[in-house]
């Protein structure tokens, strides 16, 4: 049977007759709902208690019960496994870093995978053994493959040519030795196969299978007649994997399932630079395979390993790490361990860079790292939701698209797949185009799986046609949400730019230990817009940073184009950053209008998350190495969402200036992974808008008196916090830095006081409740525009409730969850209201707080339906807000009164509210709301 539940105590390890090892841990099954039971863990689990510690979950599978003096308890057997903390996913590759180093683990996340050309090679040549293993042509392969790496080699200083050459020598050992396997068509080579476990936490995308077993490609050498241990332990891992799934294992499933033809018990490793020595100069076994076998002792010392990896990260605080037998010399990690451990005062085999930091930072840089890997845990909650909930409860959380009727595969040039499918109903989802999802062919976890990227999802109408891309070709019948790491990863390498390794006076200013400065002369740049105006000067004569506060409406598109034009004037090179892609373009579209030359401006993303109509400026960034790098280089503007300026490539860049549209969305090691790349930066924002998307709750506010010794722990006991006599507390990411350097240095920031979209009876709620009364018409036509203004519009034949700029009606619905259907019937009322009198239905937005009622109202209309968070940057002529709640505001999404700022301000002419009176007026904001809404003016 399995046991399971958080500690409440570990006992101390002892050695029994016949020298047996045991441990006895004591935990609460039932997840912490039943009482204290003992579990005594036998022979080489025992070692679970050097790390094992009170709160953590532990789980053991097939084990025994057994009576002590009368007490029932729990034992080990010869077949159990034990997991701790197993909701923990712990990648594969980490496990190898681990066991290589456990500092280079603690090192890989803090900078990041380098950008050197080992590693850049070994991704063309894994590419190239993919490609061969869809049966494609090795010549043709190499020329592509070695293409799609141009920007990065040309980064790095490599020819095409040299490259090609040595990727070739390398596939070539793939190429031979594919060919002395003979499969039969049942059993066949499976490439990239992406598996996660439920029962270890592992995580991971095995190289290939080959009958059911795992192959792993390594571009480096090895003459000796075993594999490196390290390379072992992966391969091992995805052994691991394999038989949760059903391949058996010497023998035995932890999962209880039936086993499938074939077995994992070996796996091979394929060490492809010994086919390119000589063996004049090398001695050993230079054959690239190396087979080894799997069993069920490495099996469990994978397991023992991954345990103390996830108890190490329990408490998310900043590890040391250890070097154990690790050779420092020959280490790509080697100044970055230097680096880390002399600023954080760490002890270190590679020696020490740099002096530690003040306690100040030292606190804000463990307190952002606590934060992040709080975050990082949420991530790891949403892969599991993959297999704790139900299909049906996935779809109704907008986590999948259920009993998709696929349609046809078409194998693309390069060997990828695009895959179609249709939906059968009108569900909404979180997925968007161009995002990365799990396509199943109904079973993500144990049936076939294959990560891929959505191309469309076409109308969301039922029968719309579903497009994907994919390594494999699945039967999609199931797309999922798929939870990804690279955000967080990211912000993390941010932190530790930024802190670690960033300039001294830049963090004098973000510490507040100094103030921002300014110099020049002041221009005239905006004729017609005081505020606008003010803001291009600050922008263009700060010396360190300036803010930009942009209520709804007020010009800050057009204000970033006149501050990129006049900092590119000035012969500065440009950063034009944002939180998301449509941002990005937006303000883009607006710097070319303004007349900046297309030769001067690189938008570097990916082609499927750029706008049609910024393709033309696009990076491309496969071709020749040096022209790629050149046009990057070149360029006195490039475009990039914060997350891209955390790639491999942006890192090495450097601007004069980086300015972050939206950075009242980005958390603040998102915003440092954009200003880190400039001497000056620019943040344009409005945080009385959305704030940061954050998953994980808690945590405190940075303020500068912060330091690394605490108030003993008192934080931790009021707050739960995590901090400690000798740990700072758990910073909060959801203060944007623009938010916190508003408010630190209000010198730094002008507000843009006029909006150019709103009649002035719309705006004036929002001006007074979060703009004190600052925010105004720009012009008397802006302030008395109305519905009747639109051509084609006959305002008597629209209902004289609905004739006001402000309007509210009240359905007397009934909520259902997250739908209110009378509700969502009143909302298509309006709209048909609005269309019959002559109002276009493009014209119309409506906007509703959560997924399923967006869909609900879909289904009765074809005017735009969305969520807030869909809406912002957007407006349009007539905005019907669904509130759906009913008796009491219940959830939390009506918390936050900003949310409600975006959608109120959506509108130009018309704005009409619907929803429950009772309900609204159980709130002192959404009470005035509601009284400024009836108002007869």
């Amino acid at each position: 049977m399995r046991i399971r539940g958080p500690i409440v105590d570990v006992g101390e390890p002892r050695t029994v007759g016949g020298g047996t090892d045991l441990v006895e841990i004591t935990i609460r099954p039932e997840r912490g709902a039943a009482d204290p039971v003992r579990v005594t863990l036998w022979n080489k689990w025992s070692e679970t208690a050097d790390y094992a510690e009170a709160g953590m979950e532990l789980l053991v599978t097939d084990a025994e019960e057994s009576e002590f003096q009368g007490e029932v308890g729990y034992e080990t057997t010869p077949d159990s496994w034990v997991v701790l903390e197993p909701e923990f996913l712990v990648d594969v590759t980490a496990v190898r870093s681990w066991v290589q180093c456990p500092r280079m683990y603690y090192l890989n996340k803090l900078s990041g995978v380098p950008l050197k050309y080992p590693v850049v090679k070994g991704t063309v040549v894994h590419e190239v053994f993919g490609d061969l293993l869809r049966g494609r042509d090795l010549e043709d392969s190499i020329d592509h493959r070695v293409a799609e790496a141009g920007l990065e080699l040309g980064a790095l200083g490599y020819d095409r040519k040299e490259v090609e050459d040595e990727v070739r020598r390398n596939a070539a050992a793939v190429e031979g030795w594919l060919q002395q396997g003979t499969l039969t068509e049942e059993d066949t080579w499976r490439s990239e196969y992406t598996l996660i476990s439920p029962t270890f936490g592992i995580k991971g995308r095995a190289d290939a299978l080959r009958r059911g077993m795992p192959v792993e490609l390594k571009t480096g050498k090895n003459t000796k007649r075993e594999p490196r241990f390290q390379d072992k332990m992966q391969a091992a891992c995805y052994a691991l994997m394999l038989e949760e799934q059903g391949v058996d294992v010497e023998g035995h499933s932890p999962s209880g399932s039936q086993t499938q033809s074939g077995n994992a018990d070996t796996a091979t490793l394929l060490y492809t630079k010994n086919t390119a020595l000589e063996r004049a100069e090398e001695t050993g076994d230079l054959a690239p395979a190396k087979e080894f076998s799997v069993g069920p002792g490495l099996l469990k010392f994978v397991v023992r390993t991954r345990n103390e990896l996830a108890a190490m990260e329990f408490d998310a605080a900043v590890p040391t790490g250890f070097e154990a037998d690790a050779r420092c010399q020959y280490c790509f990690e080697q100044d970055t361990c230097m680096v880390v451990s002399g600023r954080l005062d760490q002890e270190s085999k590679a020696g020490q860079i740099g002096k530690p930091l003040p306690a100040a930072e030292r606190a804000y840089f463990e307190g952002f790292y606590q934060g992040i890997e709080a975050e990082r845990r949420e991530v790891h909650a949403e892969y599991r939701k993959l297999w704790e909930q139900t299909a049906g409860e996935r779809a109704e959380d907008d986590r999948a698209l259920l009993d998709l009727e696929p349609l046809d595969r078409e194998e693309l040039p390069g060997g990828r797949w695009r895959l179609r499918a249709r939906k059968p109903d009108d569900a909404v989802s979180k997925l968007r185009p161009g995002d990365v999802a799990l396509a199943s062919d109904g079973d993500p976890v144990s049936g076939h799986a294959e990560l891929c990227r959505i191309q469309s999802l076409g109308t969301g109408k039922a029968g719309a046609e579903i497009v994907v891309e994919a390594d494999e070709p699945v039967d999609v019948c199931r797309l999922d949400v798929y939870p990804s790491e690279l955000s967080v990863d990211r912000m993390l390498t941010a932190l530790h730019d930024g802190v670690l390794k960033g300039d001294p006076g830049r963090k004098d200013v973000l510490f507040g230990r100094r103030d921002p400065e300014f110099s020049g002369p002041q221009r005239e740049y905006v004729g017609n817009n005081d505020a606008q105006n003010e803001a291009v000067n600050l922008a263009t004569r700060a010396e360190d940073f300036a803010l930009v506060h942009g209520p709804p409406g007020t010009g800050k598109t057009y204000t970033i184009a006149q501050t990129v034009q006049a900092l590119i004037e000035q012969g500065e090179r440009v950063l034009l950053s944002a939180f998301t892609n449509r941002a990005v373009d937006n303000a883009l579209e607006a710097v070319r209008e303004q007349g900046v030359d297309d030769a001067e401006i690189v938008r570097f993303g990916t082609e499927s998350g750029i706008r049609e109509d910024m393709q033309d400026v696009r990076l491309e960034q496969a071709g020749d190495p040096g022209e790629r790098i050149s046009e990057l280089r070149d360029a006195s503007l490039v475009a990039a969402t914060t997350a891209s300026c955390g790639s491999r490539i942006m890192r090495e860049e450097a601007f004069d200036v980086a300015l972050v549209d939206e950075a009242s969305q980005l958390t603040e090691p998102a915003t440092l992974a954009a200003i880190n790349l400039a001497e000056r930066f620019v943040l344009v924002g409005d945080h009385e808008q959305l704030p940061p998307v954050v998953q994980a709750e808690g945590g405190k506010r940075w303020a500068p008196e912060h330091s690394a010794a605490t108030d003993g722990g008192t934080a931790a006991e009021s707050g739960g916090d995590g901090a400690t006599a000798d740990r700072p507390p758990r910073l909060d990411l959801s203060t944007s830095l623009f938010e916190r350097l508003h408010e630190m240095a209000p010198e730094a920031s002008v507000l843009l006081d006029r909006q150019y979209r709103m009649a002035q009876r719309i705006q004036a709620f929002s001006s007074r409740e979060f703009y004190d009364g600052a925010l105004r018409p720009a012009n008397g036509e802006v302030a008395a525009q109305r519905i009747a203004d639109l051509p084609g519009v006959d305002v008597d034949a629209i209902p004289r409730n609905l004739r006001g700029s402000v309007s509210f009606v009240d359905p007397d619905g009934e909520r259902a969850g997250n739908t209110n259907p009378t509700e969502a019937d009143r909302v298509a009322e309006v709209v048909d209201q609005f269309v019959a009198a002559g109002v276009d239905e493009e014209d119309i937005g409506v906007i509703a707080p959560f997924r399923a009622q967006v869909a609900e109202i879909s289904r009765r209309v074809d005017a735009t339906v969305d969520t807030v968070d869909r809406f912002q940057g957007s407006s349009e002529e007539v905005i019907i807000v669904s509130f759906v709640a009913t008796g009491e505001l219940s959830g939390p999404i009506y918390d936050d009164p900003r949310r409600m700022n975006v959608a109120l301000t959506r509108a130009k002419k018309s704005l009409v509210l619907v929803g429950d009176a009772g309900a609204l007026s159980s709130d002192p904001f959404y009470d005035r709301m509601l009284d400024w809404a009836r108002r007869e003016l």
